[in-house]
């Protein structure tokens, strides 16, 4: 998607919130680049977004097949269009696991090419980078993925007027640097160049902390603040490996910063317009963020 295609978070927000029974609301939360905008919405005084995917994360793991389930079959009860990649299509209960394809859905009637998602929380304990757990509706078979780092990513979200918890910018980053101190070189398909996925989130990371600089004077503090509270939920025992793995993923960025850039610039930072000098200023920012603990 390029950066003329902006689209309105909170337009967004609302439409997927209209589509999810007010039960379920509790068990939703939004991360990704609508997360994004919503949070930084007051730096350009519209919430613009330039994205395709609006990532809907299930929670907590324990239901989330159950709210899947209930979920995916109301959408495509609504006609919401399903869409699917490597021609796989909804399985059976015979179709291996691995086969199945994941729960991505076009609202009906759109033309602006969007899509929800849905993923679950990971199970407790799982070391995997990406599980998959398989669910059913009516029309099929899907998969429900989780990634292991989720929990850190929704840790305290914030609650918007449409009723939906989104993400926070802090905790997002911190997922991001963890799920990558291990590199995931798997090809980013959508994207041009089809770079590898580290560079594309360790990138988002780098942006996040380059708007919630642009936000606010007290964004150290307000992160140190954000990450104590979530690793003190999630790794209280394992503060410091935690952190030692978050500067490990940084430190994967630093041959790949322009490439990074190009990236961010097709998304979380295509309203902002933002140079490479001023991202390569937010990549050492965050270095020295993250190591001083």
């Amino acid at each position: 998607m390029n950066a003329t295609q902006l689209l309105d978070a909170e337009a967004l927000l609302a439409s997927v919130s209209n589509q999810i029974p007010e039960p379920l609301r509790a068990n939703v939360v939004i991360v990704g680049s609508v997360a994004t905008a919503w949070a930084f919405r007051d730096l350009l005084g519209t919430a613009a977004v330039a994205t395709k995917d609006i990532d809907v994360i299930l929670t907590p793991a324990i239901t989330a097949v159950a709210t899947a389930e209930v979920l995916g079959q109301r959408l495509l009860e609504e006609h919401w269009l399903p869409q699917f990649t490597e021609e796989r299509q909804p399985g059976t209960a015979a179709t291996p696991l691995h086969e199945l394809p994941a729960l991505r859905v076009v609202p009906p009637g759109e033309r602006t090419g969007w899509f929800i998602e849905l993923l679950s929380m990971p199970p407790a304990g799982q070391t995997e980078r990406r599980k998959w757990t398989r669910f059913q509706t009516t029309y099929g078979h899907f998969a429900l993925p989780s990634f292991r780092h989720m929990p850190i990513a929704v840790h305290a979200p914030e609650q918007t007027p449409s009723g939906l918890a989104i993400a926070r910018p802090a905790t997002m980053a911190l997922a991001h640097l963890l799920e990558h101190a291990d590199p995931d070189g798997t090809p980013v398909r959508s994207l041009p160049s089809q770079p590898p996925r580290f560079v594309k989130d360790i990138g988002r990371a780098v942006s996040l902390w380059w708007l919630a600089g642009q936000q606010s004077a007290v964004a150290t503090e307000r992160w140190r603040v954000e990450w104590e509270s979530a690793l003190m939920a999630h790794q209280p025992s394992a503060r410091a490996a935690t952190l030692a793995a978050a500067s490990k993923g940084l430190a994967n960025l630093e041959g790949s910063l322009r490439e990074a850039h190009a990236i961010a610039r097709l998304g979380v930072l295509a309203p902002h317009g933002t140079n490479f000098d001023a991202f390569e200023r937010a990549y050492l920012g965050l270095t020295e963020l993250v190591q001083a603990g």
